[in-house]
């Protein structure tokens, strides 16, 4: 009886995937508000006030033109509270797949892993933009 709730343990943990675990269940809403006018811009706005800059991740309000950077909150899918520490700039989704570039051709490879411990705000937005890592690489490879 032992070995089979040990087997049955080590079912379960097969089933965590890499997502789960480095990052766990979040939902990414996207956050920005134009620190001149004040006014609070939507998810469409702020992709339409991206400029072609792959590089300048500033959105502009679409009432005072102000530039700024607009953000990502990332919160825990079962509690709805905060989990990260630190501030993610939310990209449009050529930013997002310029930076995935830049990482498959430094490292050739672009893993969870690797962006759990290096570079979290490019994870959150490939899931913001594609739902999926694995959506998001193949999104990468279709341009490819």
């Amino acid at each position: 009886m032992l070995g089979l709730k040990l087997f049955e343990s080590v079912r379960l943990e097969q089933k965590i995937t890499l997502r789960q675990k480095h990052f766990g269940d979040f939902i990414c809403t996207t956050n920005a508000v134009c620190p001149d006018c004040k006014r609070i811009v939507n998810t469409e706005e702020i992709m339409a006030g991206f400029s072609d800059n792959p590089y300048d991740f500033n959105t502009t309000c679409p009432n005072c033109k102000k530039r700024f950077l607009s953000h990502l909150i990332i919160t825990d899918k079962e509690t709805g509270k905060g989990k990260e520490l630190f501030t993610v700039v939310f990209m449009c989704q050529a930013q997002t797949l310029e930076q995935m570039k830049i990482i498959k051709k430094e490292r050739g490879r672009i893993g969870i892993a690797y962006l759990a411990k290096h570079n979290r705000h490019l994870f959150y937005n490939m899931i913001k933009h594609w739902a999926s890592y694995e959506k998001a690489l193949i999104r990468l490879k279709d341009l490819n």
